[in-house]
């Protein structure tokens, strides 16, 4: 069952409130009407779906009220009348983003017309935001770091000012970019990904700022970039770092100034955009070797969020896991759970690949896993090796030794096998691992062996 449709009725008549009033609650919507520019405002700050709003309002102007309502809700509809209306004044309306525009006197079959077409664009942008929603659900986390991590994005989230996520690669940038999107006033607007290392420098400033029609050739038509589709929302430029300078300084005077010259134009084109950065690499090191833009960076980082690596989070090991091992088994058909074994093996692994490898490896698990419940053996087959036998491997006994006497070490052994092979004979060892015998001799001497 939807849920009732609120509409702000704003007119300085009162028999046009009384009218609409009438007209609009017979259809079931709820109605609440004010007579000025500042009743408005208040009522405004409530739960409001659609507006009706008159261009005159005795002393105010309705045109000026519509300009706040479109910056403070972008998305907020609003039908403009006129009981005086012409074609400069229906253009500006239309310009400021004005759903529709009606003159008095007003028609009964116009008015029901234009609110149920406007509010149908309501349920419809409404339904496409709860989908977008439902592919980014609340953020899994037990970890005091993490809990802390999304208060603090919670916070961040109604301001304009940008945020820059630090974090290794795969720990979950985009997913507190996400929390700082929806959770604050841009909820409405688009969520717009780009990734500025798989942009080709040659394209990146097509990408983001788009081009007029004729800009280079084969532009036969005009282009809209990133930043005008996430008119309203937020960017999330995900590896900043891998950004062009030359993109960077046009960005930069984006967030300073609110407008930018597409490809080829010359006319400054205006958004209302946030920007969200991420990036796994030190950009302060970047600022200071000159790879990256000072002033860019002292104006991304009034507000860093750092997103801690798995390893630092042992606690969310097991909830991640739980929740990635459900989602998998929705998508497969079947029903399966993670051992006690199986979650202290997961537990104790070092995550060089973050929460990115973790949902891999419960993925692969519950895909070839024969088993109901996924036991530690189900793991390592899909998994990497535990750290102790890695760390056996690799270091093979050197790991509490200096390179110094690790170096010793393996010469010792290395011209004790040779010795050994060869049966003592220094002429057929220094042939085998090719050095002048003299230098063998000597190099045994230095070692202590005979």
């Amino acid at each position: 069952m939807e849920r009732t449709m609120h509409i702000l009725v704003v007119d300085d008549e009162s028999a046009i409130r009384e009218s609409l009033l009438e007209i609009l609650e017979e259809e079931g919507y709820d109605v609440r009407c004010a007579e000025s520019a500042a009743a408005a405002r208040t009522m405004l700050c409530g739960e409001i779906d659609l507006v009706l709003l008159d261009i005159k309002l005795g002393a105010d102007n309705g045109i000026d009220l519509l300009r706040e309502i479109k910056a403070r809700r972008p998305f907020l509809p609003v039908i403009m009348i006129s009981g005086h209306g012409t074609v400069a004044l229906a253009v500006e309306a239309f310009k400021l983003g004005a759903h529709e525009f009606m003159e008095k006197p007003l028609r009964l079959i116009q008015v029901r017309a234009c609110v149920r077409n406007a509010l149908e664009s309501v349920r419809l942008k409404n339904r496409v935001l709860e989908q977008e929603r439902s592919r980014y659900p609340s953020p899994v986390c037990q970890s005091a770091s993490m809990k802390q991590l999304f208060q603090q994005a919670c916070r961040l989230a109604s301001l304009r000012e940008p945020v820059i996520i630090t974090g290794p690669s795969g720990a979950g940038k985009e997913l507190v970019a996400h929390a700082l999107h929806y959770e604050g006033v841009r909820r409405e607007g688009p969520f717009i990904v780009t990734n500025a290392a798989s942009m080709p420098v040659t394209l990146a400033e097509d990408e983001l700022f788009g081009h007029e029609k004729g800009a280079f050739t084969n532009a036969d038509r005009q282009r809209i970039g990133r930043l005008e589709t996430a008119h309203g929302g937020t960017l999330f430029l995900d590896e900043i770092a891998d950004l062009d300078v030359q993109i960077q300084a046009k960005l930069l005077r984006v967030i300073e100034t609110g407008s930018f010259v597409r490809l080829g134009g010359t006319q400054p084109v205006r958004v209302d955009v946030r920007i969200i950065a991420a990036t796994h690499k030190n950009l302060k090191r970047m600022v200071d070797e000159g790879s990256f833009r000072h002033d860019l960076w002292y104006r991304l980082c009034a507000f860093v969020l750092a997103v801690p690596p798995l390893c630092e989070r042992k606690e969310d090991i097991g909830p991640l896991a739980v929740s990635f091992l459900e989602k998998t088994c929705a998508e497969i058909g079947c029903a399966k759970s993670l051992g006690n074994d199986a979650l202290a093996c997961l537990a104790s692994l070092p995550w060089p690949g973050n929460v990115r490898e973790l949902r891999h490896i419960v993925t692969r698990a519950a895909v070839f896993s024969d088993r109901d419940v996924i036991d530690a053996q189900a793991i390592a087959a899909v998994g990497p090796p535990p750290p102790a036998a890695a760390a056996k491997r690799t270091m093979n006994g050197y790991d509490s030794c200096n390179y110094r006497s690790a170096r010793e070490r393996f010469e010792k052994d290395f011209f004790q096998a040779a010795l050994e092979r060869s049966g003592g004979n220094i002429t057929v060892a220094a042939a085998a691992v090719g050095m002048a015998q003299s230098n063998l001799s000597r190099k045994l001497k230095e070692l202590g062996l005979r």
